[in-house]
């Protein structure tokens, strides 16, 4: 069986405050996993492990054979990632699970050319490009467990992909994301912690794209450019002062 989770953030303190997570969120993501995942099936981390060393060793440690699709925290070299015990450490993967092509990120991949993105990073439900299929995942919905991409599961996809339909919030919790209730508003809208209305999420989309590529890439995190970005997306600056900024910042880097 293959397995999928998102955003883990071992040892992350203020991630209980950012995305309402109970205190003993660490113990409950570890008890689950190891009570699902038997040791000859595979577990797809889609990014943000930890930012601890001693935790992703013992992340490494759990059950089944690891694959690290890495996020924007996963720092350290890919060789650390593997002596910890990660099979496989890559910046994406596609697999074709029973003739549908899925492509696996941490970030959405926006344009991807896939039957359907599964990604994590936003800790909600909202999609931002209306012209591909995208399925979020939320560790949050899905109350701290590995989930299984069974016959079900691949069978809700396929559904989806052959009207080439967006999941509603609806499509997206019985695709095993329905541990806390009703949606809430980021789940419509936006990763910052307060709604962002709909004019915006054009503006997201755009960013995320800009950064994807080089030279925005290189500086992203050397400088922050996100920050840059976000204030952007909220409109308390333009887009000419968005762009000189990072281009500012990046040409620093090259």
């Amino acid at each position: 069986m293959i397995y999928v989770i998102p955003d883990t953030h071992l040892g992350h303190e203020n991630i209980k405050k950012y995305c309402n997570r109970p205190d003993n969120f660490e113990t409950l993501i570890e008890n689950n996993w190891n009570a699902t995942v038997t040791d000859t099936d595979t577990v797809i981390h889609l990014g943000d492990v930890s930012f601890d060393e001693k935790r992703i060793e013992r992340l490494g440690k759990w059950r089944g054979k690891k694959i690290l699709i890495r996020g924007n925290h996963d720092k350290k070299p890919y060789d650390f990632y593997v002596a910890c015990g990660f099979a496989l450490v890559v910046e994406e993967l596609v697999i074709d699970l029973n003739n549908l092509i899925i492509l696996f990120s941490h970030r959405p991949k926006f344009n991807h050319d896939c039957d359907i993105n599964i990604h994590g990073h936003q800790h909600n439900l909202a999609v931002y490009d209306d012209t591909r299929l995208y399925l979020p995942l939320s560790i949050e919905h899905m109350g701290y467990k590995p989930l299984a991409l069974d016959e079900n599961f691949i069978g809700g996809l396929k559904k989806l992909v052959i009207k080439n339909k967006q999941p509603t919030l609806n499509e997206m919790m019985r695709l095993g994301q329905n541990a806390i209730g009703k949606p809430g508003n980021k789940d419509f809208y936006d990763g910052f912690g307060k709604t962002i209305f709909l004019q915006s999420k054009a503006r997201l989309a755009e960013c995320y794209a800009i950064m994807d590529n080089a030279p925005y890439n290189a500086a992203r995190y050397k400088y922050r450019l996100w920050r840059h970005a976000v204030r952007y997306i909220e409109g308390k600056i333009g887009k000419q002062e968005f762009l000189q900024t990072i281009k500012k910042f990046s040409e620093w880097t090259a």
